[in-house]
């Protein structure tokens, strides 16, 4: 989709530090030459009543779970087709879910509540249904059933799944699934039957009677009116004495080969004050639980420093994950195979003894058959104890148990207690610190071709596609504001092998929907930027635009060269004498071979002459030379940059004769301190520039083309000296400067006055 050419407002801020040193000089030729992150798209769109929480994809149609609503939108311009309202409920004691409780609207105790939907899930086993689980009426969920000839129909066939009977005898309601704190569900089939895997933030506000448990696994009835446990093994709670102090947020959930994992966030251990990020293991098979681990996660950012050694900086808060297939590059650098999954994570570092994140990112992968290795390797009896949040520090288990399991399998001893592993496993940032400086909350990828690209989102509604890879400094290729609010952690990637393959975004109550394959080109400003775009973009350079082939009539497309380009020069004159570092801004200076630049082949003429280039202190925006001596004077010399695939030229350089054609004062008291001016021509020329008296510097106050002024300096004794000038290798001498006796005061004549303007005459020597 073409970008259209509207900026928005303001001043333009970088993101990341992705760019070289500039010494603050060619700052602006910089910022002209960068992607515009400010760049506006006109991207499918739709804005809900309320907050948005979940989505889904069936079919043709994408199912949101927002506040109080549920909406289907049709996928190709994420138009309205229906929505269904879930709230606000009037929630009482005596009222049981699924039942009208209008008639006790005036009773004491009933209270409307906002329905929060915390759950949305596709079931396609018994019925095409959509089922979603909010906040009210005890954690409670619907079952929408999807009548064949039309998907988007979520209104005529709805169910509520709740067995009174059942959960009136059971304190542990199979029924209540999702907690409104936090919850992650996950479905799955499992031998002919559907599984409800559950993680849930609890603590001992919620309703007691009906407990929410923290781990759960559930079968769906036969009979669809709600769930059931299969053993009193299949749920795991935090004890009642740690709920409060003990949180434990679910951030997600997903299934791989026999496994299921969840992916948390809560404190190291029962006292501490610090928070990390753990993985969740068990069995998928394994209703009872028995094969549950838990293992802390790292994603880490090592800095090499002197003496070999090395700083190890750990981003501790999970912000959002995604599991994928790798592309062949990423796969090869990560020690992984195309088909195996990978979990991709993005980690903030928290505040300290806090969960809270600060602006400050990473983004890691954990190839999910290492995180298994890791699992198996480290079942020992020093890298392991029981989980005592769950069985409490003085359990039986947590004494002298030798762990028996054989944890590559799903054969366990229904004796074994359940195990927290203390080793982490950690993985490096994938981008090498890019991220420093702003907090990522959400990530998935896709693949085209050998790359691995990823989506990512902001704190601040930014969303950027980035490849990923370990070996280069890989720059994001979209870069552009969403939306003001943050990004939602929940992504949803469909199609990504299709040219019409797309991303939903959710910000607030906005879904956006927005291609894979970017949103044009025109947001690369300079030819470097455009070319290193990744090649399924499509994009090359076309006069001074980036484009799409289709989009350059001329012909002169190219996806190879970039010529440099001069934005400005100074100083703009040099004396004669040459030895003026000449600093040339502009953008695309270096020759490109596999998104790298060389200014090994960059030359820079002045005329005819060439102009000594400085590689240390040179860049693809900014080149430093010395220019060497000229004859004469010569005005509006071309200054030639090559850089071995084409040339610039700039027009506005001279070579002049700096002279000094008098001073003023002639003289001054020789404790200095006089503002001495120097007229002539040309004394701006050049780089530096340096007055002397005497052999000392005289201080200079203002710099113009025929006037220096400079603040003299003291000299011992009243004498004369030559006022010297000196312009980078340029020396010019002029008339003496005459020290004399500073002057002395006798007296003050009148000694007092009226209030009004008075002249007093000074009697001196």
């Amino acid at each position: 989709m073409k970008a259209p050419a509207v900026l928005a407002p303001g001043i333009l801020v970088l993101l990341f530090t992705l760019v070289q040193k500039s010494y603050g000089e060619c700052r602006e030729a910089l910022v002209k030459s960068e992607m515009n992150v400010n760049m506006k798209y006109q991207l499918p769109n739709f804005t809900a009543e309320t907050p948005i929480q979940n989505v889904v994809l069936h079919k043709d149609y994408i199912y949101l779970g927002a506040i109080n609503y549920i909406y289907v939108l049709n996928d190709k311009d994420l138009q309205k087709v229906a929505e269904y309202k879930t709230g606000p409920v009037l929630e009482h004691p005596n009222c049981f879910p699924c039942q009208d409780c209008s008639q006790k609207a005036n009773l004491s105790g009933g209270v409307w509540k906002d329905n929060i939907n915390m759950a949305l899930l596709i079931d396609t086993y018994y019925d095409d249904q959509l089922i979603s689980c909010g906040s009210v009426h005890r954690g409670t969920c619907q079952r929408h059933v999807l009548p064949p000839s039309n998907t988007a129909d979520i209104q005529s066939e709805v169910h509520c799944m709740y067995s009174p009977q059942a959960d009136e005898e059971s304190s542990h309601c199979p029924d209540c699934v999702v907690s409104p704190l936090g919850t992650k569900v996950l479905i799955s089939e499992k031998e002919r039957f559907i599984n409800f895997f559950v993680g849930n933030t609890i603590n001992s506000s919620y309703l007691p009677g009906h407990l929410l448990h923290s781990i759960s696994v559930r079968r769906l009835k036969e009979t669809q009116d709600g769930f059931k446990f299969l053993t009193d093994q299949s749920y795991i709670d935090v004890l009642p004495e740690f709920r409060d102090s003990y949180p434990i947020k679910y951030v997600h959930a997903f299934e791989s080969n026999h496994f299921i994992y969840f992916l948390t966030v809560q404190r190291e251990t029962l006292d501490a004050q610090t928070f990390h990020t753990r993985i969740i293991r068990f069995c998928s098979v394994d209703s009872g639980l028995h094969s549950y681990m838990e293992m802390p996660l790292e994603c880490i950012l090592t800095e090499k420093r002197r003496k070999r050694s090395t700083r190890e900086e750990v981003f501790n808060i999970l912000q959002a994950a995604y599991v994928s297939k790798p592309g062949a590059h990423l796969a090869k650098q990560i020690g992984a195979n195309p088909n195996d999954d990978i979990l991709y994570g993005v980690f903030a570092q928290s505040k300290p003894d806090s969960a809270e994140p600060m602006n400050r990112s990473a983004v890691c992968a954990f190839p999910i058959k290492y995180v298994n290795e890791f699992f198996n390797k480290i079942v020992n009896k020093n890298n392991v104890r029981c989980l005592q949040h769950f069985y409490g520090p003085n359990h039986e288990h947590c004494f002298n148990r030798t762990l028996l399991r054989n944890s590559s399998g799903c054969e366990v001893h229904t004796e074994e207690y359940r195990t927290e592993f203390t080793t982490a496993l950690q993985r490096v940032d994938l981008f090498m610190g890019r991220f420093n400086q702003v907090l990522l909350t959400s990530v998935s990828t896709f693949i085209k071709g050998d790359l691995t690209i990823a989506n990512l989102g902001t704190s601040e509604g930014r969303f950027m596609q980035v490849v990923v890879s370990r070996s280069g400094s890989s720059t994001p290729h979209v870069n552009f504001r969403l939306d003001s609010y943050p990004v939602s952690s929940e992504a949803i990637v469909e199609h990504p092998l299709n040219q019409n393959g797309y991303t939903l975004v959710v910000t607030g109550k906005k879904i956006t929907k927005i291609p894979l394959n970017g949103l044009g080109c025109e947001h690369f400003q300079s030819c470097s930027q455009c070319l290193s775009a990744p090649p399924f973009v499509q994009c090359g350079w076309c006069h001074d635009k980036c484009v799409q082939l289709e989009e350059c009539p001329s012909g002169t497309w190219t996806q190879e060269i970039c010529l440099p380009t001069i934005y400005e020069v100074f100083p703009t004159s040099a004396p004669l004498e040459g030895g003026t570092m000449l600093t040339v801004c502009g953008w695309d200076f270096g020759f490109r071979r596999n998104n790298k630049f060389d200014l090994k082949k960059t030359r820079v003429l002045l005329g005819n002459e060439s102009c000594t280039l400085t590689l240390s202190e040179s860049t693809t925006n900014m080149l430093k030379c010395t220019v060497g001596p000229a004859m004469n004077e010569h005005f509006n010399i071309s200054i030639i940059i090559s850089n071995g695939r084409g040339t610039a030229q700039y027009s506005t350089f001279s070579y002049v004769d700096p002279v000094i054609r008098s001073i003023s004062p002639s003289y001054g008291p020789k404790t200095g301190g006089t503002l001495l001016t120097l007229t002539g021509k040309y004394l701006n020329s050049g780089n530096s520039r340096h007055i002397s008296i005497g052999g000392k510097t005289c201080t200079l106050k203002s710099v113009s083309d025929s006037i220096l002024e400079c603040y003299t300096p003291s000299q011992t004794i009243p004498t004369e000296f030559p006022i010297k000038l000196k312009i980078d290798l340029a020396n010019r001498e002029t008339n003496s400067f005459s020290y004399q006796e500073d002057p002395i005061v006798y007296a003050i004549h009148p000694t007092k006055s009226f209030i009004r303007y008075v002249n007093i005459a000074l009697i001196q020597r």
